[in-house]
């Protein structure tokens, strides 16, 4: 299951898409959270992948981004992007707005104190 946001600009008449992918699989990543401590065990993993194929305003593609769960927050796994605020989304539709609001309009190294590093808005 997957959800594809068409983001038109009206100044430029482009179009461009994010896929917020919902997967249940194995996933294989470095995550550093005390919580998540694996067994030998078989599991299975969900989790959301967010991918656009646009580009940053200087060129740059974006990164794949990984969220496990609602409280792992846009910036830095901190702070949600749009405002400066450490609570985990509501919902799914929450989290859906805030990291499209992240990928469209960027945001500046440590912003709201968070650590990430700048990351510039989307090209159009």
């Amino acid at each position: 299951m997957a959800v594809n946001l068409q983001i038109y600009s009206n100044a430029n008449t482009s179009t461009k898409t994010i896929v917020f992918d919902f997967v249940g699989d194995v996933l294989a990543a470095d995550y550093e959270d005390p919580s998540f401590s694996p067994t030998n065990t078989a599991s299975m993993e969900y989790y959301f992948k967010i991918t656009t194929s646009a580009k940053q305003d200087d060129d740059s593609a974006y990164e794949a981004k990984v969220v496990r769960s609602l409280s792992e927050l846009a910036l830095n796994r901190a702070k949600q992007s749009k405002t400066d605020t450490a609570v985990a989304y509501a919902d799914i539709k929450s989290m859906v707005i805030d990291y499209t609001y992240d990928l469209i309009n960027g945001h500046t190294a440590d912003q709201y104190s968070s650590g990430v590093t700048v990351q510039r808005p989307m090209k159009f």
